[in-house]
């Protein structure tokens, strides 16, 4: 009796261990693919009208604005064109370290203190002129 007991042990353990092999062996069952996305684009920093308006108002004076017409002071580049001598991103720094330029003439660019919403505001219109 001892024996068929030991039979019937050994036998259901061998059953539930193979049980547990089989599902460690079986396959996942199959998912759908994942929907490729791409990431969304971050908006770039500033706002062109606000940029706009700060030139319209702290550079006119000197510079061209807009897209079209000639500097009222000649010396003064118009901002249309300040992307062919300069890396616009790269003016982002000059204007939050205080920019000054130095040339010949009657009129000197003042140094400007601008916060950091006002540095992407020009930026952001300059970009906008090329």
């Amino acid at each position: 009796m001892r024996r068929v007991a030991a039979l019937l042990a050994a036998l259901a353990l061998t059953a539930c261990v193979s049980d547990f092999e089989t599902a460690e062996k079986a396959p996942a069952p199959a998912q759908a693919p994942a929907k490729s996305r791409a990431p969304a684009p971050y908006p770039e920093p500033g706002n062109v009208a606000e940029g706009r308006a700060f030139a319209q108002e702290n550079c006119s004076a000197c510079h061209a604005v807009a897209p079209t017409g000639t500097s009222p002071y000649p010396p003064a580049p118009p901002f249309r064109t300040l992307h062919q001598k300069y890396d616009v991103e790269g003016l982002a720094e000059a204007f939050a370290e205080g920019i000054l330029v130095g040339h010949k003439g009657e009129k000197q660019m003042p140094e400007f203190v601008m916060t950091a919403d006002q540095i992407d505001d020009l930026i952001a219109y300059l970009k906008s002129l090329k």
